[in-house]
């Protein structure tokens, strides 16, 4: 697909089909799309309260921010499917939405958390850095499969999964996030 990279605008069906380009079989095409959908409804929910933001990249960045599933499903090495799926989306000529699944993953990784936890990446920050990008990822913090939860259960699954050390950085996002839904800048 070549596109305008310096406006990269993408529709919402486009973004489907290079989902469905991508799926390495319906099963899991479906689980991802389910969960997708779910985390493009609560961004919108958040993006519409937060004056200036882009509503169709944060719908369509949110629709293809977890396309490196289909090469990285959960379990062993899942963790890459954020940089799995920037790799696609540049390819396909969408570097913004790149961004947003290479930043997505958790409440985002620093060079310190993968070098203390001996994570599989390249070495470096991969922490979201626009306010579209950090609504996609605390939408996507939120959305466990295909049901909203909230704060306290995503608190919970890191603490289980991790340890308390992003407890702080959960709490920063979310409250960041609640900042920019009552700002009227």
């Amino acid at each position: 697909m070549a596109r305008n990279k310096e406006i990269e605008k993408i529709t919402e069906k486009e973004a489907f089909a290079l989902l469905q380009k991508y799926a390495s079989n319906k099963k899991t095409y479906d689980i991802v799309l389910a969960h997708a959908k779910k985390v493009k409804q609560i961004a919108l929910g958040f993006a519409k309260k937060i004056p200036h933001v882009d509503l169709n990249f944060i719908a369509t960045a949110a629709l293809l921010h977890d396309i490196g599933r289909f090469r990285y499903p959960p379990g062993k090495d899942s963790i890459k499917h954020g940089i799995a799926g920037a790799k696609i989306l540049r390819k396909e000529g969408l570097p913004r939405h790149a961004f947003v699944a290479e930043r997505h993953i958790g409440v985002g990784i620093t060079k310190q958390d993968i070098m203390q936890q001996k994570l599989k990446l390249p070495l470096q920050e991969y922490v979201p850095k626009t306010t579209e990008e950090k609504i996609v990822s605390y939408a996507d913090n939120l959305v466990f499969g295909n049901k909203k939860k909230t704060v306290q259960h995503v608190i919970k699954r890191y603490r289980k999964e991790v340890g308390d050390y992003l407890v702080p950085r959960i709490l920063t996002q979310h409250k960041e996030i609640q900042k920019l839904m009552k700002s009227k800048y």
